[in-house]
């Protein structure tokens, strides 16, 4: 758990904007590192840009791409001032950490080999990993786990119950990427386990408004992540001018203390055909973040701060 105790107040350019300090021995204690935005950002970003990235990942199919410290040089030239990252395998978001600083905060990725997706749910390995390194301090959430409805493997697996088992023991956030028609897979997760941290990542696909709308009214230890949901890859939150739907804003402004959003720069998802070449996701970073922070300027000033940098805060220390 993180610990904020203060807020570092900014000189007048910042307003009424406040920054917060974080005060655990392994977690966040880099805020100096936070870049405030001036003349040279994009016109799409405002002034104040400091952004908690919810949502990247840093993979063995990157690194021909991105080394790892191309990756902590994005982020920082992004304004970024806090990022959870997730890797496969999971080692590589500590390598992120140690060139950046406390404020790349690791999940445990149950995903421990390149290939991981493919048999994680069957191997006591991975709550072996996942127990020693939140024991030791080296993660701090579980997550991002994938399940299709239909396929393998199913959500009652034994390996993710002792994931979230873990989770409870160290009372750390879980994110969860479900693919299905309806609201009723993730509900019956977040109903069973009203004391977990759960972000459900990519919401905007196949679930609308009215599917996340129950999520949110019946699971308050919920947090909806809008990541990946761009016009180049999955789309569904947004107009042409990339602005959010009127439903889904009206969502948002109905919850604004449960939604964050990140850039999730992995690129081949779409491009199944060049499955075998490295993926070039951290070039489209500035692109997707863009992205995100003209949606998030159609919010009010508060709900926008909430979004953009606050919600993620508060989702890592509660």
């Amino acid at each position: 758990m993180i610990d904020i105790t203060q807020a570092l107040e900014f000189n007048t350019f910042l307003s009424d904007m406040k920054l917060p300090t974080f005060n655990m021995p392994h977690i966040l204690s880099a805020i100096p590192l936070i870049v405030i935005c001036l003349s040279s950002c994009a016109s799409t970003v405002p002034s104040y840009s400091v952004f908690s990235d919810s949502h990247v990942h840093y993979n063995w199919d990157q690194v021909e791409e991105t080394d790892t410290q191309e990756v902590v040089n994005i982020l920082k030239q992004a304004n970024v001032g806090l990022t959870i990252i997730s890797s496969t395998p999971t080692e590589m978001a500590l390598e992120v950490r140690e060139k950046g600083g406390e404020w790349v905060v690791p999940f445990f990725s149950p995903y421990i080999h390149a290939l991981g997706k493919r048999d994680w749910f069957k191997k006591e390995e991975v709550v072996k990993k996942a127990d020693q390194g939140l024991k030791n301090g080296q993660y701090f959430g579980i997550g991002e786990v994938h399940f299709m409805d239909g396929f393998h493997p199913k959500t009652d697996n034994v390996i993710f119950l002792q994931l979230l088992d873990l989770a409870k023991k160290y009372r750390v956030p879980v994110m969860i990427h479900i693919d299905s028609s309806n609201e009723k897979t993730f509900l019956a997760i977040c109903l069973k386990n009203p004391s977990l941290k759960l972000i459900f990542a990519h919401a905007g696909g196949v679930l609308k408004p009215s599917h996340i709308r129950k999520i949110l009214s019946q699971c308050k230890n919920v947090w909806i992540d809008f990541a990946a949901r761009d016009p180049w890859r999955y789309g569904g939150i947004s107009k042409e001018d990339h602005t959010l739907l009127p439903e889904w804003k009206k969502l948002v402004l109905q919850f604004p203390d449960r939604f964050i959003t990140g850039t999730d720069p992995v690129w081949k998802v779409t491009r199944g055909q060049t499955w075998d070449l490295p993926d070039e996701g951290w070039k489209k970073y500035r692109q997707l973040l863009d992205y995100h922070w003209t949606w998030m300027n159609d919010l009010p000033e508060d709900v926008r701060r909430k979004v953009s940098r606050e919600n993620t805060i508060d989702l890592l220390n509660k």
